[in-house]
């Protein structure tokens, strides 16, 4: 008799194994990562230094309006103080009037924007900091939580592993070493059972001398479809 009833057991212990191991990854990055909390304190940070640009801009323009206000005193009061009589110097002081004016309605217009942009942004760093801290005291019991379920799973891969050795120990060297081969290329299905003269693995049907040569064989027999270890009903 051959080993591939054994080898279908291993088989059944590694699908648990595995699922047990994607478990123990998938937590173990979950707190590497603390939850969402790593994206949040990104996003936190992002927000803080979004309120100091836009602080800053809106401070900027509010300077620059006022810089502006005072030059245009400066300039009206050369321009009707009478003091400058010369035709060309009066053009040429009108003209900067002018400039300085639409420059200072530009800097005005610009303030609303900048004041709104600054007080959205004050708003979303604050919701995202009331959000960080709700998760962050939210965290805490749910790291405590998947550290618990992280040794129950740790433990769990321990016994597998202990119950999957002692049953390939058994298990003729060759068999157990196609079987490893077999395995990752055949997404985890090594072993197929037949039903019906039909493959489980690939779910088609077997040729009639290859059905005969899986009852009658002391060693094991492949799928000629699919390469997978056959084992009889």
């Amino acid at each position: 008799m051959n080993s591939a009833k054994s080898l279908l057991e291993v088989q059944e212990i590694d699908q648990r194994l595995a699922k047990s191991r994607a478990e123990y990854r998938k937590i173990a990055d979950l707190l590497k990562a603390k939850g969402d909390l790593k994206k949040l304190r990104s996003d936190y940070e992002a927000s803080r230094l979004r309120v100091l640009e836009t602080r800053l801009e809106h401070g900027k323009l509010e300077a620059e309006g006022a810089s502006l206000k005072e030059k245009i005193e400066g300039i009206e009061t050369r321009l009707y103080g009478g003091a400058i009589t010369n035709l060309r110097e009066l053009t040429a002081l009108e003209e900067e009037h002018n400039i300085t004016k639409r420059s200072l309605a530009a800097a005005e217009e610009a303030v609303t924007p900048a004041q709104l942009a600054s007080d959205d942004a004050a708003l979303r760093h604050d919701d995202l900091q009331d959000t960080l801290a709700a998760s962050e005291k939210q965290w805490k019991t749910e790291a405590s939580e998947h550290r618990k379920r992280a040794q129950t799973v740790s433990a769990e891969c321990t016994t597998l592993e202990s119950e999957r050795n002692s049953f390939a120990s058994d298990i003729d060297a060759n068999d157990l070493s196609l079987y490893r081969s077999l395995l990752p290329r055949k997404s985890g299905v090594a072993v197929a059972r037949v039903e019906r003269g039909i493959c489980q693995g690939c779910r088609i049907k077997l040729p009639m001398r290859e059905i005969a040569r899986l009852k009658n064989s002391d060693i094991l027999v492949l799928c000629s479809s699919c390469g997978r270890i056959l084992l009889a009903s």
